[in-house]
C-alpha cells in the first residue's frame, strides 16, 4: 500500500497553494498511474473538475464523475481504477489544527460537507479565486473553506422524514419545473410547512435548490459531451442561453464556455 504525504499525489500537480493549516493542489491525469491501494496523510477532499474514475473503498465501488466531491478521512485507504484521460481534480488537504482553531469536530468531517447544499459551488468559487490569485484571494478562500463546514451547525438530529423524500424527488425530476403545490400533493404535507422549513434543512430556497441541481447536470454535459451550449441550455431546462450563462456564473464563478475550457 502507498502512503502519500502532504502535497503528494499520484497524478501530476500543476499548481499548488499553501496556507497556514491547509494546502490546495490542482492535479491532472494524462496517463495511467498506480491503481494500488493508497491513503493520504491528512483529511482530504477532491472536487472532480474533469474526467473521473471508478473508486474502491470499504468493499464498495463508486463511479466518480465531474462535479462530484470526494471525501477522505485521514489515512483512509482507497484506490482509483479506470481513470478517464484527461482528468483534473481540485484537492484540499486539511490539518488537524484547522479543525481545532475553528472549533470543528473531525468526526463529522464528511457529513458536514455532504449536508451543505452549496459545497460544490463554494469549491468552484474557491477554484476561481485561485486563478485570480490577488491580495484578497487568501481571505476569500479561507472564508469559502469555513463555509463548507456550515453543515456542522445545520445538522439537526430530528429532521422530518420528508426532507430526504423531497431531496430524492427533486433529484429524480431535475429537468422538470416542480411547483410547491405539486410537492405538497406528492408528499401530503401542507405547502406552508414546506416553505417554512425548506431553507432550514437545505440552506437555500426551493427555487435556488432546483437551479443548483440543473447546474450540476450542466457541469456533466460540459465536461462529458460535445453538445453545444444551446443544446445544454434547453436540456437543463433554462429558457435561453443568456439566462443559463447568468445562473451558471452566479453559482460557480465561471461562464459555461470558461468552465468547458478548464
Amino acid at each position: 500500500m502507498i502512503s502519500l504525504k502532504t502535497k503528494e499525489f499520484l497524478g501530476k500537480t500543476t499548481r499548488q497553494f499553501s496556507f497556514d493549516d491547509y494546502d490546495i493542489s490542482m492535479v491532472k491525469y494524462h496517463q495511467p498511474v498506480s491503481e494500488d491501494w493508497h491513503s493520504h496523510e491528512k483529511y482530504h477532499l477532491s472536487l472532480i473538475l474533469q474526467g473521473g474514475n471508478l473508486e474502491s473503498r470499504k468493499g464498495e465501488d463508486i463511479q466518480i464523475l465531474p462535479g462530484r466531491i470526494v471525501l477522505y478521512d485521514r489515512e483512509e485507504v482507497h484506490r482509483n481504477l479506470h481513470t478517464t484521460f484527461p482528468s483534473e481534480n481540485l484537492n484540499i488537504e486539511i490539518d488537524d489544527l484547522f479543525f481545532k482553531q475553528n472549533e470543528l469536530s473531525t468526526s463529522g468531517f464528511k457529513t458536514a460537507i455532504l449536508k451543505n447544499t452549496e459545497a460544490q459551488f463554494n469549491l468552484l468559487k474557491m477554484y476561481k479565486e485561485l486563478s485570480i490569485n490577488d491580495i484578497s484571494s487568501s481571505e476569500s478562500i479561507h472564508s469559502l473553506l469555513l463555509t463548507l463546514f456550515s453543515g456542522y451547525s445545520k445538522v439537526i438530529d430530528c429532521r422530518p422524514p420528508w426532507v430526504d423524500v423531497i431531496k430524492e424527488l427533486l433529484c429524480d425530476r431535475w429537468n422538470e419545473f416542480i411547483t410547491l403545490e405539486e410537492l405538497s400533493q406528492e408528499l401530503h404535507i401542507h405547502p406552508v410547512t414546506i416553505s417554512r422549513y425548506f431553507s432550514k434543512y437545505f440552506n437555500c430556497t426551493l427555487g435556488e435548490y432546483m437551479r443548483r441541481i440543473k447546474i450540476e447536470k450542466a457541469i456533466l454535459y460540459l465536461k462529458h459531451s460535445n453538445k453545444s451550449l444551446t443544446e445544454i441550455t434547453f436540456l437543463c431546462g433554462f429558457s435561453d442561453q443568456s439566462h443559463f450563462s447568468k445562473i451558471f456564473k452566479l453559482n460557480t464563478g465561471f461562464r459555461p464556455y470558461e468552465f468547458r475550457k478548464i
